[in-house]
Order: C-alpha cells, then structure tokens, then sequence
C-alpha cells in the first residue's frame, strides 16, 4: 500500500513539476490547444471549434435581403465525381451562387444555419477591408507600418509598407506550422496576446523582395486598421463589409482572451451563404446592387499575380484554360471561388482537401474551377 501511495505522490509531483514547467516556460496555451483538439479527437484547429474561443461578433443589418433561388434550383446537379470528391473531402457546406443566385446548395454535415471557421479566406477579408479604408483615406497602401506600429521591430521595419502585408513580401520572421503544439502558429491561435506576439517577431528581410506566406503579416495589418479606425476590426468589418453585403447573419471573430484582439489572419465565422456574399463581391468586381464597395481597379489588380504566379494581394491564383482566377482560401479546405467570366461562385467548407499535386493548389481546387468552365 505505502509503495501505490508513493507512486500515485510521485505522479502527482511530477504532473505539477510540468504545469509549473510550462507556464514558466510560456506554453500555458497548450492547455487550451489540448482541450480544442487532442481531447476531442482531433490533431490540429477544426472549422467547428468556435466554442473553444471568445468570439465579438461582425453585426449585420437588421434587414436581410435572402439569396434568391436560380431558376433551375432543384434541377441541376453536379457531376458524381464532384459529390464523391465532396464527400471524400468531408465538405460541411457547398454551394453555387449562378448570376447572384443559389444554383447548388448543400449541407452534408451540417445545415445552412451553422457558422464555419473560415481559417486563412480571412486574409483576403482583411485585405478587402484595408482598401475600404485606403478609399475612405485612413490609410494609404504606400504607408510605412511604423507609422501606425512604431513597436515593430527588426532591422528592416521601418521599410515595411502597408502593402507588403497583403502581398506577404514583408519580410517578417514568423513559423508558419500548423501541426506542431510549439510553434509560433500554434501560440498565435490557442495563446492570449497575439499582439505581443506578432510585435516581438522581428522583420529581418527586406521586405518587397521575395514572397514567404506569414500569418503574423496579416495580423499585423489588422492592427494597422484598428489604429487607424479606432474600432475593433469586427466593429469595423461591420460597418464597411457586413452589413453593406446585406448579410443574412452575424458573424463572429475568434478573439486571443475575452474582450480582446482579433485572430484576424484566420478565424472568421459565417454562414455559407455570406461566405458566397464575399465572392459575389470580387465576382462582380467590388460592386454590390447600385453601390460600388470596392474600387473594381482593386478587386482586379488584387487577383493578378505579383512576385509569385500563385499568389496577389491575399488572393490565391490559378490559372485555368488562359484565365487567372484568385480565390479565398483557408487551410483545411474552406474556397470561396469567385469566377466572374462565367458569373458563378463556389463556396466550399469542411475539414479537409485533397493533395497538392502542383505543390501549390488543392487539386480540388482546380477540379471545380475546371468543372465551372465546362459545365456553367
């Protein structure tokens, strides 16, 4: 008995020993990670871990203006590779949105009601949202990031333009790693200060002069519009974005710790329908109904490539039968494909994609931008 006393005394120790360890050490938001993830079964962030996060919500208008329904809603299908590759995939939402209309629509795990994590198609958001407030004259493109951050460190910071956030040529040394629990990303999500975080990451290239896909850049220029605005990034997409799209449901943003900071390189959470509100948007060239959101230069000029052929101002591009199309993506399969030469849209959310055959683009990917071309 005096031995299980002492092993089970030991154990307790020990366990202590490594909670104290890793709160010393500055890895208490691996309790958080672990709750999110491993205790549920899963290995890295899901589409669904929303009530794991502080969320502020993005409001939208109090009149909802519901997509309409295409004339051969019902009717029309796609193909049976494509609803076994959607299957395969684990797709939780997938729709076609024909001349700003619902064509397809369809919920394999899930219903139109629930709010998925849009992971990195967040960027583009904020990109979006950074030229609202460039045409409103908050910012300008050509600012020096000190202006607004003058915290920001590293040995080329004060050569970082605004511009160079959205393009991810900034130069910032930043682990982009999504799987291992020590890395700066996993910090980023499950940690409570992502401004002292992405602030004590220096800038140790110069920047515009080769592409590296850093989360903390787009951060960083969240930061810059809520500096800028004196708003909450969610307050502000509310009031520029949301309610303008004439959303049909709030929003919300997962926060770092209660009333905190946005986690605005990721983790906006929208129904599909306003997903595909977001592509309508690019598709259609920044204007919605008699309103010209966005600067249509913009929304053209953002989807065309800039140091890479893949890649333009947080938009992703493909190119497909002679025609660049730049898209929202998120990490585990979340696309809103905006595709304005056949005045279609695809949003597709779950939990995971196919491989990368390219080495750049989920084949699925271009499995529908291929299946819009030859079918719509």
């Amino acid at each position: 008995m005096r031995i299980i006393v002492k092993i089970f005394g030991g154990l307790i120790a020990f366990f202590l020993l490594l909670v104290m360890l890793i709160y010393i050490t500055g890895h208490a938001y691996l309790f958080k990670g672990i709750r999110a993830t491993y205790l549920r079964g899963e290995v890295s962030a899901t589409f669904d871990d929303k009530p794991f996060f502080h969320q502020r919500t993005v409001a939208t208008s109090s009149d909802v203006f519901p997509l309409p329904y295409h004339e051969e809603f019902g009717i029309f299908s796609p193909s049976n590779d494509i609803l076994l590759m959607l299957e395969e995939t684990e797709a939780s939402a997938f729709l076609i949105i024909k001349n700003d209309s619902i064509l397809y629509e369809r919920y394999p795990l899930s219903d139109e009601s629930f709010t998925s994590n849009s992971f990195s198609m967040a960027k583009t958001v904020v990109t979006l949202l950074a030229q609202i407030a460039y045409q409103d004259g908050l910012i300008n493109w050509e600012d020096n990031v000190v202006d607004y951050l003058p915290e920001l460190q590293g040995e080329y910071a004060e050569f970082v333009k605004l511009r160079h956030l959205s393009t991810m040529t900034a130069g910032l040394k930043w682990e982009e790693h999504y799987k291992n629990p020590l890395s700066t990303m996993a910090k980023a999500y499950y940690g409570n200060d992502i401004a002292g975080l992405v602030l004590n990451e220096p800038i140790h290239r110069v920047p515009g002069k080769a592409f590296e896909y850093r989360s903390g850049t787009t951060q960083l220029l969240a930061m810059v519009l809520m500096r800028a605005t004196g708003k909450s990034l969610s307050a502000y997409a509310s009031e520029v974005l949301w309610k303008p799209l004439g959303t049909e449901s709030d929003a919300s943003w997962h926060l770092d710790a209660k009333d905190g900071m946005e986690l605005a390189y990721c983790c906006l959470n929208a129904r599909a329908r306003d997903f595909a509100r977001l592509g309508m948007l690019v598709k259609n060239y920044g204007r919605v109904g008699d309103r010209q959101l966005v600067d249509s230069t913009f929304i053209a000029s953002a989807r065309t490539p800039d140091l890479r052929p893949e890649y333009g101002w947080s938009f992703w591009i493909s190119k497909r039968d002679n025609i660049e199309v730049g898209y929202f993506r998120g990490v585990w399969g979340q696309f809103i494909i905006p595709i304005p030469e056949k005045d279609v849209v695809i949003v597709r959310l779950g939990k995971k994609h196919l491989p990368q055959s390219d080495g750049i683009h989920p084949d699925d990917v271009h499995r529908l931008i291929d299946f819009v071309m030859e079918t719509l």
